[in-house]
């Protein structure tokens, strides 16, 4: 059962459900609205000081400690140049909140259009590059956080020990058991990568067995998978350079069944490591048989997970051919298909094709 589907109402925008869903994956916790929109909040009593959460007037911690009144109210007083703080609530009939951020410590100077940098996406929607493409909509392929500019290295590695942590954390939420072997931190961009990825397809791997979700382990075979095939295509130009590779029909076959064997490879050894079976009938399968249909028919997707399937392709596929056709009339009913090709090849080279 696909949970998002099952809390998230009806009509809301695709932005806003990938925001309530990315909060139930991360936190259990369903979102609270009123029928006119307005987000509920638990507790408005808070320390205007420090932002505590407090009792309201009238309990037994107000009567020994003294209750210091919700904030932007009475004994919250006024602020510096006589702002009145409030709980950033909004009200009808009450003038706009003004928020003033407690002990909320400031991002690393960065420069540029750097905000998605600290996002961390956990589902293939999020992953979505807003543009229009003929093919579908195309993904990212590289976390932005690597690409922020500011004083240097030392300012992208205090993000990604932030980001370790963050990810370690909701790790720990899902397997308090979780051990992360691993002696310091690396301070190189590749090791910092290296070592992100592996976190997050843990968690990925984890969501799916504790929560029976396995969107997050979608996106995670998606990103494995993309980087796997651009280092399997520069090795396998290397290769025919040299006259390496077989060629049969073509060197551009050669080239693609090259990348295809190495793609599967590295994807086999990797949800190995993560102690996911890829060759049963579980929901990761690895170049397995998809029946079409009762008769016999089959289609044979690169990687299906759940309802997702992956195709590794050096050329771009749409709806309207067989291979694909295939793919969406199998008998597990695919919502989507990934093509995934190699990053050299131009801008918004993988995309998704939906039902």
């Amino acid at each position: 059962m696909n949970m998002e589907r099952a809390w998230i109402p009806a009509g809301v925008s695709p932005a806003e459900r990938r925001r309530l869903f990315s909060i139930w994956i991360r936190t259990g916790r369903i979102p609270t609205r009123r029928d006119d929109g307005i987000e509920l909040k638990f507790n408005p009593w808070h320390d205007p000081r420090d932002g505590r959460f407090t009792s309201g007037p009238g309990s037994e911690a107000a009567a020994r400690d003294g209750a210091p009144g919700r904030v932007g109210e009475g004994g919250g007083g006024a602020g510096e140049g006589g702002v009145v703080r409030s709980d950033g609530v909004y009200r009808p009939g009450e003038p706009g909140p003004t928020l003033i951020p407690i002990g909320a410590p400031e991002p690393p100077e960065t420069r540029g259009g750097n905000i998605r940098a600290f996002e961390d996406p956990m589902t293939l929607d999020e992953w979505q590059v807003d543009e229009h493409s003929a093919l579908g909509p195309p993904l990212r392929l590289a976390d932005q956080i690597f690409d922020i500019t500011g004083p240097g290295a030392e300012v992208r590695t205090a993000l990604m020990r932030v980001q370790a942590e963050k990810i370690l954390n909701d790790i720990h939420q899902l397997d308090p058991t979780y051990v992360f072997q691993s002696f310091q931190f690396p301070y190189s961009e590749d090791g910092q990568r290296r070592l992100i990825d592996g976190l997050r397809f843990d968690r990925a791997v984890l969501t799916m067995r504790v929560k029976g979700n396995l969107e997050p382990l979608q996106l995670e075979t998606y990103r494995f998978a993309q980087g796997a095939t651009n280092d399997a295509y520069q090795e396998g130009l290397r290769r025919l350079k040299l006259t390496m590779l077989p060629i049969r029909l073509s060197e551009r076959e050669a080239l693609g069944n090259f990348v295809d064997q190495r793609v599967r490879e590295q994807l086999r050894q990797r949800f190995f490591l993560a102690g996911v079976d890829c060759s049963g009938a579980g929901p990761v399968r690895l170049n397995r048989n998809e029946a079409v249909g009762e008769n016999g028919r089959f289609r044979r997707p690169d990687i299906r997970v759940g309802d997702v399937a992956f195709d590794v392709s050096l050329s771009a596929k749409t709806r309207g051919q067989a291979q694909i056709r295939g793919f969406f009339n199998a008998n597990f009913k695919p919502s989507m298909v990934v093509i995934i090709r190699p990053s050299e090849l131009g801008r918004s080279t993988s995309y998704i094709l939906r039902r």
